[in-house]
Formats: structure tokens, C-alpha cells, sequence
């Protein structure tokens, strides 16, 4: 591996995960459109503000964040998946395995499937299909929930579908 600009590195790139704060995410997916052109591009970002309440969703004009960078980059296959998996769980690699599911949302059959099988890469997760990039609202706002639950029980819960 070998660092470099973010334009450098998107260029260089098969597959690019986006994971900026919601603030910075339109300005940079502009700026970085020609780079990602024809690249599976994954966006785990989600709209989320805070205030004396706690974490709350914000709104998107585009629908979600992941139907936002869908219109910046109209020469990309975006999906939206990792939305739900704990920084600190990623962060900590005392822990051989993550626990959950990563629910992978995208309008483009094989991109899907190799974001699918890349969560599957993963010790412990497995992606599981989520729906037509028309539902990454749903699943982008769900990680607020997760975060209300971390907060009062002092954890890093994730997502398990059953039954699939």
C-alpha cells in the first residue's frame, strides 16, 4: 500500500470506501468524481447531527447521503453499506471477530455482490442485501439508533438479521 492525495488514491483504486464526516462529503465526492469514474464506490457516511437530546438524523436533500454521492458520481456504482459497524470494534484488534451484519443497499447487481462479499471478508460479518439504493435512508438513520443504544449501555451493538 501507498498513501498519497485523496485524487491519487481514489485514482489508483479498484474499490473506495468513503468515510468522512456528513459536513465534508458532497465537496469532496465533486472533487474526486473523475477519479472515481467506473469504481464501485461504498459509502458508509451517515447524516447525523447532535444537540442537547442526543444524536438525530439530519436531512438530505438527494433522499440519504448515499443517493447524494449516487448523483455526484453518475460514472460510479455506489452502494451503501458498513453504515452500522462500531469504530471502536473496527479500531480494536484485540478482538479476533466483529459480530453482525452489514446491510449493503445499491441498484447495481454485481456491485452489491462484491461489497457483499467483501463484508464477508471480515472475522464475523456477513453483508446481507438491504434493498434498492432508495432505501439507504432507512438504513443510513438506523445508525442513530445504534447510537442511542451504545450511549446508554455503555457498548458497540451492531446489526444481526435473522433468518436469512
Amino acid at each position: 500500500m501507498q498513501g498519497g492525495s485523496n485524487a491519487d488514491v481514489a485514482g489508483a483504486a479498484d474499490l473506495v470506501v468513503v468515510a468522512v464526516p456528513f459536513a465534508g462529503h458532497a465537496e469532496l465526492l465533486a472533487e474526486l468524481a473523475p477519479a472515481l469514474a467506473g469504481k464501485v464506490v461504498v459509502d458508509c457516511v451517515v447524516p447525523m447531527g447532535w444537540d442537547e437530546l442526543g444524536a438525530y438524523v439530519l436531512d438530505v436533500a438527494e433522499g440519504s447521503v448515499t443517493q447524494q454521492a449516487a448523483a455526484l458520481l453518475p460514472d460510479s456504482w455506489v452502494v451503501g453499506a458498513f453504515h452500522h459497524l462500531s469504530a471502536v470494534s473496527l479500531e480494536d484488534l484485540s478482538q479476533p471477530t466483529l459480530d453482525g451484519d452489514v446491510m449493503v443497499v445499491g441498484d447495481d447487481r454485481a456491485a452489491m455482490d462484491l461489497v457483499q462479499a467483501l463484508a464477508g471478508l471480515l472475522p464475523g460479518l456477513r453483508g446481507v442485501y438491504a434493498g434498492r439504493l432508495r432505501n439507504a435512508r432507512q438504513v443510513e438513520a438506523l445508525t442513530i439508533n445504534l447510537v442511542s443504544v451504545n450511549r446508554r449501555y455503555k457498548t458497540h451493538a451492531g446489526v444481526r438479521v435473522t433468518g436469512v
